[in-house]
């Protein structure tokens, strides 16, 4: 076939191909406007300047205010932001499931007292929802918008969505801060005083015992678990007497987190059911946390002390030698695996993640006690661990070189210019051991 023969079949392809085009294009602007005629109100998720929430004479009432919502009524105070985010999320993109058509007896369908009348001013025009009766034998609810007498349903979910009590409008952050920019951590109660700062990222010293060793990770963890808590409830009115609720002096346990911004402090009390009391800062609202914030809290504190056996940075080990004395393994990292010589020069290769995953467990292992050096046994050591940097510095020198009894083992390790002997128990060491070996 020729291609003038074919021009008419191009011509005919075009057309069809223009006309399908053509035919797509009307079926999604036709599907967009169904959309927007479900739709009950028509607008955006930013326009929104006010929200009010109206059961029969009470009312909840929020204000947007340089860009953050407020509680004005009943209470003055900051709301959660994401809950308030999802209410308008749904209010601008509120479906009606069906149109009834316009009614003149509401009481039917519970809209001459609504339980809830949604109030709130977008893009500067004021609209209103009234949410009545549940529809019989369906999952949807009847509302009435503004002054248009159509009878509407709703779904349940976008119900639920709006109709939302004071407590769960109201901001329930304990304290408010950025994680990285805190510069230290007290906590003080009646057993322990901790007074933490922070020297660089992940590190930290307890102020006035230069020789406690802080982990910083279990800071760092802690910091975390502040951060996320959140109030359970509210005790309002305010109580007058604290020393029922373990707020005063002598039974309080009081964390403050130091920030360029301020110091804040949250007082924790006593133990109510599956909560602890507490309080926010000297004069704020007295309120009820998870108990297990204070569970955290107290096992963070007991398990400060960095007892490690080494506690460098993994990324930093180029060269690993491992084994006993005379017999070891040498492993070296070439980019993204590690070249493996044995004793009897035996070459074999691993995936860096696996041999740095030992590294990774080798970090778990904790001394339970220090001994003084002097007391090491005489004689070779049983294994040896060497770490060794890119340019073949010393990292860390381990020898096991004894035990006591059938429990723990001494071990000897020099990182830099300090040394220690230490007890570290024989089960995860052997374990850990026994990983190398593989």
């Amino acid at each position: 076939m020729t291609p003038r023969r074919l021009i008419p079949y191009v011509v005919i392809f075009l057309i069809l191909a223009g006309a399908y085009a053509g035919l797509r294009w009307r079926q999604e602007q036709q599907a967009a406007r169904d959309e927007q005629a479900k739709k009950v109100f028509h607008l955006t998720e930013t326009g929104f300047s006010d929200l009010s929430l109206v059961r029969g004479k009470d009312e909840v009432r929020l204000v947007k205010k340089d860009q953050v919502w407020r509680l004005t009524a009943p209470l003055n105070t900051k709301a959660d932001q994401t809950v308030v985010g999802s209410m308008l999320t749904t209010l601008a993109r509120l479906r009606k499931e069906r149109d009834l058509g316009a009614e003149k007896d509401l009481k039917p369908f519970g809209l001459d007292k609504p339980g809830l009348v949604v109030k709130f001013t977008a893009q500067g025009q004021p609209h209103q929802l009234a949410i009545g009766a549940k529809v019989p034998g369906d999952q949807n609810y009847y509302v009435l918008r503004d002054q248009d007498p159509h009878l509407l349903t709703i779904s349940t979910g976008s119900k639920d969505s709006l109709d939302r009590q004071l407590l769960a409008l109201r901001d329930k952050t304990l304290l408010a801060f950025i994680i990285g920019e805190v510069k230290g951590l007290r906590v003080k109660s009646r057993k322990i005083a901790v007074a933490l700062e922070k020297t660089g990222p992940q590190t930290w010293r307890w102020v006035g015992r230069p020789d406690f060793r802080v982990r910083g990770d279990r800071v760092e963890k802690l910091l975390r678990d502040l951060h996320i808590a959140r109030v359970k409830n509210f005790l309002e009115p305010l109580p007058k007497n604290l020393a029922p609720l373990g707020l005063v002096p002598d039974r309080q346990t009081g964390i403050m987190v130091a920030t360029p911004a301020g110091d804040q402090t949250l007082w924790l009390g006593a133990k109510k059911d599956d909560a602890v009391y507490a309080r926010l800062g000297a004069g704020g609202p007295v309120v009820l946390v998870d108990a297990a914030l204070a569970g955290e809290i107290s096992k963070s504190l007991t398990s400060l002390e960095d007892r490690r056996l080494w506690s460098g940075a993994i990324p930093a080990v180029h060269q690993v030698v491992w084994g006993t004395p005379g017999k070891t393994w040498t492993a070296r990292k070439d980019q993204d695996a590690w070249k493996i010589t044995g004793p009897d020069q035996a070459a074999t290769q691993q995936p860096a993640v696996r041999l740095e995953m030992a590294l990774w467990n080798f970090q778990k292992l904790e001394g339970e006690k220090t001994l003084p050096p002097g007391g090491a046994p005489a004689g070779p050591p049983a294994f040896v661990l060497e770490l060794l940097d890119q340019a073949g510095k010393p990292l860390l020198h381990l020898e096991e070189v004894g035990a006591l009894g059938k429990g723990a083992l001494k071990v000897l390790s020099r990182a830099g210019d300090k040394t220690v002997l230490a007890l570290t128990p024989r089960a995860p060491f052997r374990q850990w051991q026994e990983e190398m070996h593989r």
